[in-house]
């Protein structure tokens, strides 16, 4: 039996359902990567998760939801639109 890798439809990655604009690392032509998902939802489109953002000129952190990655401008150097709320991961409490 032959393994091959997982197939492709419409951009997505079929075997996880997602996209690559949205894996940590990916850079938008705009200069903007993308540094973790936040698991926070979205405030501007519904079903929607929240990814932490950096523009690559001016390394400011912004949230944005995943449909809007590929083509985001910069809110702080680029005139984008204001970024959406990125709040910090809860701590880990430790009990033991």
């Amino acid at each position: 039996m032959k393994l091959s890798a997982p197939a492709r439809r419409g951009g997505l990655i079929a075997s996880k359902g997602l996209s690559p604009t949205t894996a940590p690392g990916y850079k938008n032509p705009n200069g903007q990567t993308v540094i973790r998902d936040t698991g926070a939802a979205s405030t501007t489109r519904d079903r929607q998760t929240i990814y932490q953002l950096r523009c690559g000129r001016c390394s400011f952190d912004y949230g944005c939801n995943g449909m809007d990655i590929k083509a985001r401008l910069c809110p702080n150097c680029q005139s984008g639109a204001p970024g959406e709320p990125l709040r910090e991961p809860a701590p880990m409490l430790n009990f033991g």
